[in-house]
């Protein structure tokens, strides 16, 4: 439960130094990128799993997906995560 905590505001920190600095290759942003893109889908499955281990399962599913983990949050991540990494590429091509 740690890396939904510190990875995404850790690609946050070096996007924003990525915007704010002088545009060149910025390898370590683009790797904790790619990690939070992975998070979010990784954790799509924890999050299914989590509502279907509440009683009834997917059966149940209009009571378990309010009782559960939020659904759209691993997503999120993933959406925010290639918006960033398309951020990375127009800034490489700036000059």
């Amino acid at each position: 439960m740690y890396a939904p905590v510190t990875i995404p505001p850790m690609a946050a920190a070096l996007l924003t130094h990525a915007a704010l600095a002088a545009p060149r290759e910025r390898w370590l942003a683009r790797l904790w990128l790619q990690l939070t893109t992975a998070l979010g889908l990784i954790g799509s499955a924890f999050h299914a799993r989590g509502i279907a281990r509440n009683q009834g399962g997917w059966r149940n599913w209009t009571q378990n997906v309010l009782n559960g983990p939020p659904l759209p949050a691993p997503p999120s991540f993933t959406a925010l995560a290639l918006a960033g990494l398309a951020a990375l590429r127009l800034r490489k091509t700036e000059r």
